[in-house]
């Protein structure tokens, strides 16, 4: 964010924000909430019926998880903990797996599509479940990796690639078109986004603080008087 009261952009640059988010949810929507957008409708949109893998808890994953709920598709979730599991439940998952009880949480999944695996696959962990991802994922399915990997992440295991039937693709933000049909869609089916906690701007040092250290679920908001 800017942390700004005002700020000069593009007319290009800006999209209007569904009427019915409050500020602190339509200034979740840039970034984490485009970018699982675009990984789920482009260039395979998801359709009702399928299956699909949601892989992590952060912002791009919960935002993934409401918007392959909301398209019809059954969604499983993996994630860290039982509470995270709880909430994402909560949010549309119809299956969670719990990778520190089920290390092996492919096979987890498989189980649970009946051995047929899933048609997409959202990634938002990195590179190192990438073998995972492939092996949970359905013939010709549509794995998409998000956001920026840091230096030292594990490089992935090119074994499987080759033998991989399925499209594999590294994925940031979106397109302006992309946002707009977002915003479409977030309005038609009234989705909110997950928002963690709300500083006011006299907090910006603790809002950050927050973010690294308490393992937020859904995003942390600096707020900025009206």
């Amino acid at each position: 964010g800017l942390l700004a009261t005002y700020a000069v952009l593009e007319e290009d640059s800006v999209v209007h924000v569904p009427e019915f988010l409050t500020d602190a949810e339509a200034a979740s929507l840039n970034c984490a909430g485009v970018t699982a957008w675009h990984a789920l409708t482009r260039p395979v949109r998801t359709a009702a019926g399928d299956q699909v893998l949601v892989v992590g808890s952060g912002s791009v994953a919960l935002f993934g998880v409401q918007f392959a709920k909301a398209l019809g598709a059954r969604v499983i979730a993996v994630t860290s903990s039982e509470e995270k599991a709880a909430r994402l439940r909560a949010l549309g998952a119809a299956e969670v797996v719990d990778r520190t009880v089920t290390p092996d949480w492919e096979a987890a999944v498989l189980e649970l599509t009946g051995g047929d695996g899933v048609a997409q696959v959202l990634d938002a962990v990195g590179p190192a479940t990438l073998p995972k991802s492939l092996a949970a994922a359905a013939y010709n399915a549509q794995i998409t990796m998000v956001g920026a990997f840091p230096a030292d992440s594990v490089e992935p295991d090119a074994d499987p690639l080759r033998g991989a039937f399925a499209s594999v693709r590294r994925i940031a933000v979106g397109s302006r078109a992309d946002f707009e049909a977002m915003n479409a869609f977030l309005t038609e089916h009234r989705i909110r986004p997950a928002v963690d906690r709300v500083f006011p701007v006299s907090e910006a040092v603790d809002a950050y603080r927050y973010f690294r250290d308490a393992g937020p679920f859904g995003k942390v908001v600096i707020e900025l008087p009206s």
